[in-house]
């Protein structure tokens, strides 16, 4: 934690030697606390060269199964490097505030330094979101039980679908994150369940003395797991950000009379959304506003013969067998993934009065941060996800 009552000046502002602490800390944050970003990758990105930044693979070389002859000088093995490139992109965030809220505040402190700290957390919270979402995108997939797609999903993870899953990785060759073991980032939720299984094993068990990852919950077959609340669940979002289902009131034809009242704006935000009815999935094409009993849903397909009646639940249809959440627990091996930027967070403070004749009166002054950012899957066969349900029964 930063300490908020160190350096400062006056009110309005804060010493140079204050900023510079707080970007030596949001820098320091973004080097030990972003998760993900230790185990992949990292390359700088150069400053005032060309915007991108590049990862280089090495293909494996041949096998040397022809032994020597002597005096004779082999033919050697020529090197292969791919080389992959991105962009990075610019991200931020501010929040403003006024003489009065400083004037009055009960900390000596100037409230600038306050919201540093709430920022870094935001920069930080923003980034392992942004990062989730990119691991979870992967393709390479395996599901719970004996389920082939998402919408069959039935189970929730246990310790043989781990090992079906290393296997693989192992049958790949895939190399361990950190150099002795590969590294899964595993939901609360799904921690739940799989604590319930006998194989589990707790940290405390280790027989070694290795230093654990914070979060880091056990260890099974080669994989250390870190409880992260950010792993990516994917889930239907509630229809018009109002239900978390519909009811049909009736069918005619392809379209559906709902029990639920939808306004006009309601019925653009779920027009092309896909959906469950009856463990099916349809897709809306368009819907019509109306009371409850009125407005209804223009379904892609003629529902006649498709025993779609009245009563039956409709589940928004992002998410597993009629609505329900699927959790991905990612499970990473050495250069799955790359990433930079770590090192280009900042904290920017605007004082009360910088804006200048358009703050005559010196009322308003901002703090935000701001940060480059890259994050990739380099290869897909070097990482994997496995989707489960989740029972917190």
């Amino acid at each position: 934690m930063v300490n908020l009552n160190l350096n400062t000046t006056t009110s309005n502002g804060m010493s140079p030697l204050m900023e510079s602490i707080l970007n030596r800390y949001v820098l320091e944050a973004n080097k030990t606390r972003r998760k993900y970003t230790k185990f992949g990758q990292r390359v700088d990105i150069p400053k005032g060269k060309a915007k991108t930044v590049a990862f280089d693979k090495l293909s494996p070389l041949p096998k040397a199964t022809t032994p020597l002859t002597e005096g004779v000088t082999p033919k050697g093995a020529a090197i292969n490097i791919t080389r992959v490139k991105g962009e990075p992109e610019q991200f931020g965030n501010y929040v403003s505030y006024t003489d009065q809220l400083d004037f009055f505040a009960n900390d000596p402190s100037p409230e600038v330094l306050k919201y540093a700290e709430l920022l870094t957390e935001n920069q930080l919270e923003t980034f392992e979101h942004l990062d989730a979402m990119e691991l979870a995108s992967g393709l390479n997939v395996f599901y719970a039980g004996e389920a082939t797609s998402r919408s069959e999903l039935t189970n929730v993870l246990t310790v043989k679908d781990v090992r079906r899953a290393v296997t693989s990785l192992k049958r790949n060759k895939v190399q361990p994150a950190d150099g002795t073991d590969y590294i899964a980032f595993i939901h609360p939720d799904v921690v739940y369940n799989i604590y319930n299984d006998e194989e589990w094993r707790q940290p405390h068990t280790y027989r070694d003395t290795k230093q654990l990852y914070d979060g880091e919950i056990g260890r099974l077959f080669g994989v250390r797991f870190i409880e992260d609340p950010d792993a990516y669940v994917f889930r239907g979002e509630p229809f018009a950000d109002k239900y978390d289902e519909l009811s049909v009131a009736k069918v005619d034809g392809n379209k559906i009379y709902i029990a639920e009242t939808l306004e006009t704006s309601d019925a653009s935000a779920i027009s092309n959304k896909p959906v469950w009815i009856d463990n099916r999935k349809y897709t809306i094409a368009s819907a019509t506003a109306g009371e409850n009993g009125e407005a209804y849903l223009t379904m892609s397909e003629n529902l006649t013969g498709k025993m779609v009646v009245s009563d039956m639940k409709i589940y928004p249809g992002e998410g597993g067998l009629n609505g329900k959440p699927v959790y991905s627990t990612v499970i990473i091996g050495k250069n799955a993934f790359g990433t930079a930027g770590d090192k280009t967070a900042e904290i920017i403070n605007k004082s009360l009065g910088s804006a200048g004749t358009s703050d005559p009166l010196n009322q308003r002054g901002t703090v935000g941060w701001k940060s480059y950012r890259f994050f990739k899957i380099l290869e897909q066969t070097k990482m994997l996800r496995i989707e489960s349900l989740a029972n917190l029964a």
